[in-house]
C-alpha cells in the first residue's frame, strides 16, 4: 500500500511537470487511474472487502457461465472455511487426474519414437509422481518438524536431477537427449498443474 501511495504521489509529480510543459497528459492520466485502481484493491483486500461478483461479460451468451462464477465466489466468500475443505477434498480424491493430464505431454516427448508405447509413458508418469509426492510429504514433514529450511530447498533442487536421471535411465538416452527433454518436462509439468489446479476448483465449487 505504501509503495501504491509513492507512486501515485510521483505520478502526479510528473503530471504537474508534463503541464507547466505543456505536453500530453492524457498517458500520465491513465496510470495514475490505474495506480489508484490498484491502491483500491489493496486496501479493499486489507480490510477483507471482497468483491460481490468476480466474473463479467458483455455478451449475453456467456451470462450463464458469469453467473455460474459468481454464484460460486458468493459461497466461497461467505463461508471460506468451507470452500477451502472443498479444494483440498477435490485435490485430494482426484489426485489420480495428474496421470492422464501428463501423459500426452510426456508423449510429445518422443513423437516419433515407435518403441515407446502409451503404457510406458503411463508408468514412467506414474514412478514420476509417486517420488514427487514422497520429496513433498519430506519437505513437509522438514519445515514442521524441523528449523532445517535449507533441507527443503535441497529437496526441491534434487527434483528436476531426478526427472533427468528417469528420462536418461527409462527411456535410454543420450545426455543431451536427456537433457533438452528434462527442461521441456518442467515446462509440461507446471502446464499440467495449472490443468488441474482449474479442474480441482471446477470440481470444488460445482
Amino acid at each position: 500500500e505504501a509503495a501504491a501511495v509513492e507512486r501515485i504521489a510521483a505520478l502526479q509529480a510528473d503530471l504537474a511537470r508534463a503541464k507547466q510543459a505543456g505536453r500530453l497528459t492524457a498517458p500520465i492520466e491513465g496510470q495514475i487511474a490505474g495506480a489508484e485502481g490498484a491502491l483500491a484493491g489493496i486496501r479493499a483486500e486489507r480490510q477483507a472487502k471482497l468483491p460481490s461478483q468476480i466474473a463479467k461479460s458483455d455478451n449475453p451468451e456467456d451470462r450463464s457461465i458469469t453467473d455460474a462464477v459468481n454464484a460460486a465466489w458468493q459461497k466461497a466468500t461467505t463461508n471460506p472455511d468451507l470452500a477451502i475443505y472443498k479444494i483440498q477434498s477435490s485435490a485430494y480424491k482426484y489426485s489420480w487426474l495428474l496421470i492422464p493430464l501428463s501423459v500426452p505431454f510426456v508423449w510429445l516427448l518422443f513423437p516419433f519414437a515407435r518403441r515407446f508405447r502409451l503404457y510406458d509413458h503411463t508408468v514412467f508418469v506414474t514412478y514420476s509422481l509417486c517420488f514427487m509426492l514422497i520429496v513433498l510429504a519430506a519437505a513437509t514433514a522438514v519445515n514442521v518438524w524441523t528449523t532445517l529450511s535449507w533441507a527443503s530447498t535441497l529437496l526441491a533442487l534434487y527434483v528436476p536431477f531426478h526427472m533427468h536421471r528417469q528420462l536418461r535411465e527409462t527411456y535410454l538416452l543420450t545426455r543431451f537427449g536427456a537433457l533438452w527433454r528434462t527442461g521441456l518436462l518442467a515446462i509440461f509439468a507446471f502446464i499440467v498443474l495449472m490443468l488441474f489446479g482449474i479442474a480441482v476448483l471446477a470440481l470444488s465449487m460445482s
